[in-house]
């Protein structure tokens, strides 16, 4: 069986929806899937995610944001055109979610993926699985069993909504407690503000290293608000046990986690957190707030982990809580491993994957060659206001050579201050 899949690369990329084809990827390989990987990325020389894939020996395909939509669709084309695989992964993008449309008319079943519950994910089923016509994506799967449940009631006639979680890895070693008696809290992942609210994390970790002796604190990741993060530990933070680390590669999180016995994720939504599910793997107990989407799969307030409301006095709570009994994080670091092994592994969630794929296989219709439309049709396409931060519809011909030139002098600015 063959599988092409979408996915996206920028410098410093370390978004979650990488880490899982990181893992997907080579599974299905073990089961003699080939997998082909058509990224769509910034027009730079770093792209950490491409070169991984390239020297694991996979292959792929560039295609650049900056190109006009047409573009963009056509090159998605012509490589599924050139290298027809069984099933196409359109993943969360709309653009292969545009060229699936031919795609799928050509008989090879198209499969979208949603990474998080937010407008942006659910406006996707909206456009692309509830016209209840050909034009549907064949399949839609969903990270958590809320995305699930919400995909459905946007599009109740779809009969392919799916619930496959990411698996995680499932390390040999387990966390422990200090010989010290120390308890030692980390986060890891993205340093961004919207979503990981980590601002209010390096806060709530000052507080707690304040209020309850014999803790540290440790923060992991990149992203946009690094500065905000330092500023905050060295000013709050100043003589506390709370430190920035900076960035590490997703093969050395699990290590690292393992040095620590308490996992935190102060998320404003998640869809199922690949980096909880890694901590709980290597046995820590987790602080999440109560988000709807993902949490509640994976922790039962008091069982793997401790769900808050707030992120000051109740995360502090519910450290001192941890600290003061190393009893119940003993059975919390039991619970969390047991949950990912039994219902969370690569292999479990790898295995659904390829159920899927055979089902729609079996089910395809007809198989015949791909047509590409025409310059004149493809340069029609627009992408709806909803997702306007991929839309780059082709101007007048006139303007064209504007825009190119607009797009070249602004990768010699970024390459210029990097230099």
């Amino acid at each position: 069986m063959k599988v092409t899949i979408c996915a996206f690369d920028a410098p410093n990329n370390l978004d979650g929806p990488t880490t899982w084809i990181k893992r997907l990827l080579p599974y299905f390989r073990e089961k003699n899937i080939e997998s082909r990987i058509i990224f769509l990325a910034a027009n730079d020389k770093n792209l950490p995610a491409y070169k991984y894939f390239v020297d694991e020996g996979f292959a792929c395909k560039l295609i650049y944001w900056e190109l006009f939509n047409d573009e963009k669709v056509k090159a998605i084309l012509e490589d599924v055109k050139q290298f027809p695989p069984d099933i196409f992964i359109t993943n969360y993008f709309a653009i292969p979610l545009e060229a699936g449309k031919w795609i799928k008319k050509a008989g090879i079943p198209t499969v979208m993926v949603l990474h998080n519950d937010n407008k942006y994910h659910y406006d996707l089923v909206k456009k692309y699985a509830a016209n209840n016509d050909e034009s549907d994506v064949s399949s839609v799967v969903c990270v958590s069993n809320l995305i699930q449940e919400i995909s459905q009631q946007t599009a109740p006639q779809h009969q392919s909504i799916k619930y496959i979680p990411i698996g995680a890895p499932v390390t040999d070693e387990v966390a422990g407690l200090s010989a010290d008696g120390e308890l030692k809290v980390v986060y890891a992942g993205r340093i961004d503000e919207k979503q990981k609210r980590i601002s209010d994390v390096a806060h709530a970790f000052c507080l707690a290293a304040k209020e309850v002796p014999g803790t540290s604190y440790t923060i992991y990741g990149d992203g946009p608000a690094v500065p905000a993060v330092q500023e905050i530990l060295n000013t709050t933070g100043k003589d506390l046990p709370v430190q920035f680390k900076g960035k590490l590669k997703s093969t050395e999180v699990q290590a690292h986690l393992l040095q620590n016995q308490v996992f935190v994720l102060l998320s404003e939504f998640e869809g199922l957190p690949i980096t909880l599910m890694e901590a709980m793997s290597c046995g820590l107990a987790s602080i999440c707030t109560n988000m709807r989407s993902g949490i509640s799969d994976l922790i039962t307030n008091n069982a793997e982990g401790i769900l808050i409301d707030d992120r000051k006095d109740e995360f502090v709570a519910a450290i001192k809580k941890l600290k003061e009994n190393p009893a119940l994080w003993t059975e919390m670091s039991q619970a969390a491993r047991q949950k990912i092994v039994r219902s969370y592994s690569i292999e479990t969630c790898s295995n659904q994957w390829i159920a899927l794929f055979e089902e729609l296989v079996e089910h395809a219709g007809k198989r015949s060659a791909l047509v590409i439309p025409s310059s004149k049709e493809l340069k029609k396409i627009r992408l709806d206001d909803e997702f306007k931060r991929q839309n780059n519809p082709r101007p007048a011909e006139i303007l064209v050579p504007f825009y190119k030139t607009k797009y070249m002098l602004g990768r010699l600015k970024r390459n210029l201050f990097k230099s």
